[in-house]
């Protein structure tokens, strides 16, 4: 699964080490809603990625995770495009 909307930094391959700090922290925080919810709803789009992965909305506790996370500064928001990768390094890495 793959969350709707959102691209959080990479930790398999990251473009810096600031980027692979942010992604560890974006991971752990997400296995804290997990482990302290209430109740979680995945909401499937109906589509995939492509690597197949199915395209969701996750909601804890009635909160969209994504939108969570770029709250508090672990996400940005998804925006498809060929040239979004260098948005998304300009963000964590600041180049």
């Amino acid at each position: 699964m793959r969350l709707l909307s959102i691209d959080t930094p990479e930790t398999y391959k990251p473009r810096c080490d600031a980027e692979l700090t942010k992604g560890r922290e974006a991971t752990a925080r997400l296995r804290e809603l997990v482990a302290n919810a209430q109740r979680i709803e995945v909401v499937d789009s109906g589509q995939a990625d492509k690597y197949d992965r199915r395209l969701v909305h996750l909601l804890i506790d009635g909160r969209d995770v994504g939108q969570t996370l770029m709250a508090e500064g672990l996400a940005v928001e998804w925006r498809p495009g060929p040239n979004a990768w260098r948005e998304r390094r300009r963000h964590w890495c600041g180049y």
